[in-house]
């Protein structure tokens, strides 16, 4: 499976579902807190969409890891056809080619090469984008906008590549494109090895040889080159794999089996009726129960760690069993030797099962897991036990984003950005941990949905996080001291009774 040694996102969001306006910064680990209805999974889902749309819907599971994706983007994006709407630029590329002597370079102009860019940002994000926001949230792209506004807006920086687009109907219209970064020459040689071109990396570009025996009818090809180029300049950036497990997926797991079955049963009635037994899910949902019916049979680089987690916290395993009457997967839960069907697990268990299974078989190095409430149906202690984890994943390079509730999470999760200060040898010895148990500060962003005075919208505001302290509980503090006035009324009142 591709991996990457880091992945870069900010964005800015205005006027999207329940948020009013927010800046975020993805980093190894990100945090989202706040009360419900305020926009958590709305954005989490949208940093979801934005990195789904980078990734080729033509895929074939059995790539080797060295094969570059971005080749399958190309064929989805249609980027190939984009040469067509450079006619007048490849007819005057292929007189500058003609005039070029043996030995001499030609440097592709840079509006030119901005302008093949824009083209390539309008099919990824005006086309695939707005695809991709419909199919995640199952919702027209106007029905996203905040109520009381006519539109929203999005600004997306991706690996430096800065975008800024609004949508006020059914797609994304992109308002500021990037600039390119990339520098191409065309160099004209009489070397025959050569063949007619060849494509190579020099310092902070490309450099394209011709054989001398250049005719003018090639340009067509050679502006093909130079699209080729740009598009993996920005396609391979961020081609990064990111894995949704959304709320409540316990019981979108138990009841994934009776949504096969209804497939299966209009499966013959597809193209002459509507099927009106299936309801409709956000694309994560969809996404989710497609992972778990495709399960891989190959471990994964994170197996050996997935088993770790099951034995400190469920005490058994996850399985996974083809059964010979049923068409997808059976999952249970092995404990002691005897295997027990999900839906007779406890919550606990049946709430983690998604998670150890994609530890085990679809998430690699480079991936983003984006999970929503992860300590779910979890005491406090094992709360503490999954933030060990989640410290490890990041540790190996996984990138994870969480909407939460837990002070507990929180509070585990400031431990080790405290433990960062300690030496390795003293986190193992004195606090039980491994040495490498620890999240530097900068490896971690904690942002807070704010409810407006109305109640009709959130602000994102950015949690202050510093090595001495950790995370800021300013958020639970306030629910506290509310609980705290509320306790000493009553005392109050009741001693006044006595």
């Amino acid at each position: 499976m591709w991996t990457a040694e880091k992945t870069g996102l900010k964005i800015e969001i205005k006027d999207f579902g329940p948020i009013i306006k927010g800046k975020i910064s993805l980093k190894p680990l990100t945090l989202f807190v706040g009360p419900n209805n305020s926009g958590k999974s709305y954005a989490a889902m949208l940093i979801h969409s934005i990195y789904e749309t980078y990734i080729p819907t033509i895929w074939l599971k059995d790539l080797p890891p060295s094969y570059p994706r971005e080749l399958f983007l190309f064929r989805d994006l249609g980027l190939r056809t984009i040469r067509k709407d450079f006619a007048d630029e490849q007819t005057s590329l292929g007189k500058q080619i003609n005039g070029l002597e043996v030995g001499c370079e030609l440097e592709i102009p840079k509006p030119l090469l901005d302008k093949i860019n824009a083209r390539i940002f309008d099919k990824l994000y005006e086309q695939r984008l707005s695809t991709e926001i419909s199919r995640s949230y199952a919702s027209p792209l106007n029905e996203l906008i905040r109520i009381g506004k006519r539109a929203f807006s999005l600004k997306i920086d991706l690996d430096s590549d800065d975008v800024r687009m609004a949508c006020e109907g059914q797609q994304l219209k992109i308002e500021r494109y990037p600039e390119s970064d990339i520098k191409i020459k065309i160099k004209l040689t009489d070397d025959v090895d050569i063949g007619l071109m060849k494509i190579s990396e020099e310092g902070d570009g490309h450099l394209i040889r011709i054989n001398s025996g250049w005719k003018e009818d090639g340009a067509p090809r050679l502006m093909g080159a130079i699209i080729e180029i740009c598009g993996s300049n920005i396609l391979k950036k961020a081609a990064t794999p990111c894995y949704y497990l959304p709320a409540a997926r316990s019981g979108i797991l138990q009841g994934h089996k009776a949504l096969t079955a209804s497939m299966m049963r209009n499966a013959p009635l597809a193209g002459i009726e509507k099927f009106s037994e299936i309801p409709t899910f956000p694309g994560v949902v969809s996404d989710f129960i497609a992972s778990i019916i495709e399960i891989p049979e190959r471990e994964g680089t994170f197996y050996p760690l997935a088993k770790e987690f099951e034995d400190e916290l469920i005490k058994g395993e996850i399985v996974v069993r083809i059964l010979d009457d049923h068409p997808y997967p059976e999952i249970r839960y092995n404990y002691l030797d005897t295997e027990i069907p999900l839906h007779r697990a406890s919550s606990t268990v049946s709430e983690l099962a998604p998670l150890f299974l994609y530890l085990k078989y679809v998430i690699e190095p480079g991936s983003i897991l984006a999970i929503e409430e992860p300590e779910a149906h979890l005491h406090p202690a094992n709360q503490r036990i999954l933030a060990k984890y989640l410290v490890r994943l990041i540790r190996n390079g996984v990138y994870i984003l969480i909407t939460t509730h837990s002070e507990y999470l929180l509070e585990q999760l400031s431990n080790f950005i405290m433990l960062s200060k300690i030496e390795p040898k003293k986190r193992a010895e004195k606090y039980g941990y491994a040495e490498d148990d620890y999240l530097e500060r900068d490896e971690l962003a904690a942002y807070v949905f704010n409810l407006d005075k109305a109640g009709i919208g959130s602000r994102i505001a950015e949690v202050e996080i510093t090595e001495e302290d950790g995370i800021s509980q300013e958020e639970f503090l306030k629910v506290h001291e509310v609980l705290y006035d509320e306790i000493i009324r009553l005392e109050r009142d009741l001693d006044g009774d006595m």
